[in-house]
């Protein structure tokens, strides 16, 4: 099984690809008022943050502790 760290890191990557994808869905948009409600620009940075975070402690260039 894959350290913890690195399953975090995982499902962050997901997450923020599903962002990238909903956002550029946003901005192709063929009805200009049809907008949304869900931040997907803040939700794929929050994602990569954690992405690179979870990389940092995976590959122990940080310690927790």
């Amino acid at each position: 099984m894959p350290p913890l760290w690195m399953m975090f890191a995982g499902v962050s990557a997901v997450i923020a690809i599903i962002a990238e994808i909903a956002n550029r869905r946003r901005n192709n948009r063929k009805d200009i008022n049809n907008v949304g409600f869900m931040p997907w620009s803040s939700i794929a940075a929050m994602a990569l943050l954690t992405f690179g975070i979870s990389l940092a402690f995976g590959f122990g260039f940080i310690e927790a502790g």
